[in-house]
């Protein structure tokens, strides 16, 4: 029941004035970010624990947040969160999959097998928010957004390799689940590097062992893009990319880096340390603003690998 924000008494249900002291009866709007309490739409300083709105609204105007958040009513946080997140699951369909099937993967979603663990999980990163929200610091915005991408992009990826092979146009393996929330050190970076690929199912030319690889291929790869920064760089795997086999075009992988030369480029290369932009430019990669494409399944498993790389590198 309410109460009158002056004198306390409880007011009746459509009571628009206390009827002891005549006091607007506000509907409280909006919960304090410190203690919870429910206070008025005016209300500058909380009136149970005298919380300074006025300085919160300053902080939040520092960045622009990407995930709008209303924590005047906590009770329907996860809520947005959820739509936040369905929002955040076409874009991925769009991108990565099939976008005419989207409706299916929507039914997927609200199937109780994944939206019961979901739900659960939307509560738990509205309290996070929420705690986010009602600290002291100055780039609350910059920070839940931070959460919840790393959040989303873990639940995107259990969700499309678990709950949607079948719908799925590019198969995306299950392994790269297990590297989830790691931290530099605590993976083994040649296993990672072929769990994300899955070299084995994709159809262009592969060499793993480059003893029984041709001589002349291995040293035209070398020659025109394959160069090791260092004697020491264990060469993991050579992609041929021409047309009659010469490999003078192609990609390499090493324990350090990526190097590889499309047709019509320069021989490009990346340290893994040195990853600062990777992103889709239609069906190609851009990876530190250089080109590069195999097919919409490798550059999505690359694409996948290197953000991973970036993020814990």
């Amino acid at each position: 029941m309410r109460t009158c924000l002056n004198c306390n008494t409880f007011l009746l249900k459509n009571a628009k004035f206390c009827h002891v002291c005549g006091t607007k009866a506000e509907e409280p709007v909006f919960d304090c970010p410190s203690c919870r309490t429910s206070n008025p739409k005016t209300a500058k300083f909380c009136i149970s624990c005298g919380n300074n709105f006025k300085n919160k609204e300053q902080e939040s105007t520092i960045y622009d947040g990407k995930y709008k958040l209303d924590f005047s009513n906590t009770k329907y946080l996860h809520n947005e969160i959820r739509q936040h997140f369905i929002d955040y699951l076409r874009e991925g369909i769009e991108a990565e999959q099939n976008p005419k099937k989207y409706s299916e993967y929507l039914e997927a979603f609200y199937h109780p097998s994944f939206r019961d663990s979901f739900e659960k999980k939307a509560k738990q990163l509205a309290e996070e928010a929420f705690t986010i929200h009602s600290g002291p610091s100055k780039n609350v915005s910059a920070e839940i957004d931070f959460l919840l991408n790393k959040n989303f992009d873990n639940l995107y990826e259990l969700f499309i390799i678990k709950y949607c092979p079948h719908l799925n146009e590019v198969k995306l393996p299950e392994a790269i689940l297990k590297y989830q929330d790691l931290r530099r050190g605590e993976f083994d970076l040649e296993d990672m590097i072929f769990d994300f690929l899955n070299l084995e199912d994709e159809s262009e030319s592969y060499y793993f062992d480059f003893i029984t690889m041709p001589e002349a291929k291995l040293k035209n790869a070398v020659k025109s893009f394959l160069f090791p920064a260092g004697k020491k760089e264990k060469i993991l795997v050579i992609c041929d990319q021409t047309v009659f086999g010469s490999c003078k075009e192609g990609f390499g992988i090493t324990d350090t880096g990526l190097y590889w030369k499309a047709h019509f480029n320069k021989p490009k290369y990346i340290h893994f340390d040195k990853i600062e932009d990777v992103k889709r430019e239609g069906d190609w990669l851009s990876i530190n603003s250089a080109y590069f494409h195999v097919s919409k399944s490798v550059n999505l498993k690359l694409l996948k690998l290197l953000k991973k790389l970036k993020s814990i590198m």
